[in-house]
Formats: C-alpha cells, sequence, structure tokens
C-alpha cells in the first residue's frame, strides 16, 4: 500500500505501473488534437500544480498475506494518507491544483466490462468513499451541510470541501471519465472560487467544458451537470456519471456523514 504524493513527472522505474500510469493521465490531459474537457485539470497539470497519488490495493492479495481481502481496506488507508498529505499542502501548491489518486486493482475482484462492470465500480466508489472518511480524524467543516442532498454539500477531508471525479476502464463511451486504471481526482472547493455560474468567467469555463464534452465524448454531456450551491444541484451526482444517457442515479446518496461537528459549527444547509 502506498499513499505517497508525487509531483507529475516523476522519474520511476521503466516498467512501474505508476509511471505507466501517471504518463497515460499526462499524455490525455495534453494532447491537441483532442483536447480534453476539464480545463481546470489541464491548467494544473502546464502550472505543475498537478499531484498524483498510487495506491495499490492488490497488496492485500499478495502471496503471503494473513488473510485474503478485497483490497478496499488498503486502497481506503491509502487514499486516507494521501488525502491528509494533500489537504495540508494545497493551499501551498497553488490555485489551481487537484490529487488524482490511481489503483493498481480494481478494488476487488476485476468487474470485466459492460453495464455490470460500471455498476461494480460505481458500489465500490462510494464504499471506498464511505471507509476514507472513517479515516478522517479531524470534524466536519463549519458552512458545509451534512446532508448530500443539499445543493452547497461537497465531500470533505481534514477539513478541505473537494468536488470528487471518478474515472474507471468501464466508462468507453463517456471517454472523459474512461480511464485504464480505476482513478479518483480531487479537486480542492478553493479552485472554483471566482469561476461561479453567476460570474462571466465563471459561464466562460462552463462552456468551454461543455463544448469540449460534446466533442470528446460518444455521449451528450450528463444532465446531472450543474452548478454548486444552486437550488437543485447535487454535487454527489456528478462525481460518479453514468456511462448511457438517460442511465438512472441512486434517489439517495450512497455516503453518510458520520464525523463531529466543528466547535461552534452552524447547521448551514440542512433541513
Amino acid at each position: 500500500m502506498s499513499g505517497a504524493m508525487s509531483a507529475p513527472v516523476t522519474p520511476r522505474a521503466p516498467r512501474d505501473w505508476k509511471r505507466r500510469a501517471e504518463e497515460l493521465f499526462t499524455r490525455r490531459l495534453l494532447d491537441e488534437r483532442s483536447p480534453f474537457p476539464c480545463v481546470f485539470g489541464v491548467d494544473a497539470l502546464r502550472r505543475g500544480t498537478l499531484r498524483f497519488a498510487f495506491v495499490d490495493d492488490t497488496a492485500e492479495e499478495a502471496p503471503g498475506a494473513p488473510a485474503p481481502g478485497d483490497g478496499m481496506d488498503a486502497a481506503a488507508r491509502g487514499t486516507a494518507k494521501a488525502l491528509a498529505d494533500y489537504a495540508a499542502r494545497a493551499p501551498s501548491i497553488g490555485r489551481r491544483t487537484s490529487l488524482v489518486v490511481v489503483y493498481r486493482g480494481a478494488l476487488g475482484p476485476h468487474p470485466g466490462s459492460g453495464p455490470g462492470a460500471l455498476k461494480a465500480y460505481r458500489d465500490r466508489f462510494w464504499t471506498l468513499l464511505q471507509r476514507v472518511h472513517t479515516h478522517d480524524t479531524h470534524p466536519w467543516p463549519d458552512g458545509i451541510p451534512r446532508d448530500p442532498e443539499s445543493p452547497s454539500w461537497e465531500f470533505c477531508f481534514a477539513g478541505t470541501p473537494m468536488f470528487v471525479v471518478v474515472n474507471t476502464p468501464a466508462h468507453e463511451r463517456r471517454r472523459s471519465r474512461g480511464f485504464p486504471y480505476f482513478c479518483i481526482t480531487f479537486q480542492p472547493r478553493f479552485v472554483f472560487e471566482g469561476l461561479e455560474g453567476s460570474s462571466a468567467q465563471g459561464r466562460n469555463a462552463r462552456r468551454i467544458i461543455r463544448d469540449r464534452l460534446g466533442a470528446y465524448d460518444d455521449v451528450p454531456p450528463a444532465p446531472v451537470l450543474g452548478d454548486y450551491g444552486t437550488a437543485g444541484n447535487r454535487e454527489w451526482t456528478q462525481y460518479f456519471l453514468e456511462e448511457e444517457e438517460g442511465a438512472a442515479v441512486p434517489p439517495r446518496c450512497p455516503f453518510s456523514v458520520h464525523a463531529p461537528r466543528a466547535p461552534g459549527a452552524q447547521r448551514a444547509g440542512e433541513g
């Protein structure tokens, strides 16, 4: 298991899976022939403020391990370690920063391909996020609702609200969410400050992203994509996007907040 954080394109052994994953991710974001939709991620990579962490969730299945595991515990511990390290450094890294956590395995037996595989990855993602949450020693931050149905809810770790993006090998038509490795990108909420949907700069960024999504993916942009804090928006529905247009979204968020409140925290946005 590893949760160590690295700067982009760190020299590694030629056959190292970490190097392969990092190079594939970097190449995709910088491909000028097919511009990647997330302009914030591309900008972070070009500025040198994108960070990678690599988690070997297959370690529990290695020969000689005390007991067989599904990889989830190793993944949760490694992710929590990487997030704690990143959250402490993120403000000093730069305004446009993100953390990409790449997993060696599939958080369990390989699910194959097709709709069944997508469901398996979705279920494993939410299970992982919940287990990562149990490793968070910080209280839930003031100002962030605890109810995921609130338009102003966001996943938080170490007191830092973060937008979450999931990529899986099972995403084929929604290419912007596909990747040979299962990976999760965490973007601190401060990345989007000044880019609210009500601002001219924010509207322009969203127009560029949606235009690029239309050209990059083989399916239309997901209808759940919305603007943080606006009525009807649910951030959690945007973390793991379904492959096909019109696919059903779970009626309630699978994630529950169990962290204690920050001292003096108000029940912002709840009820």
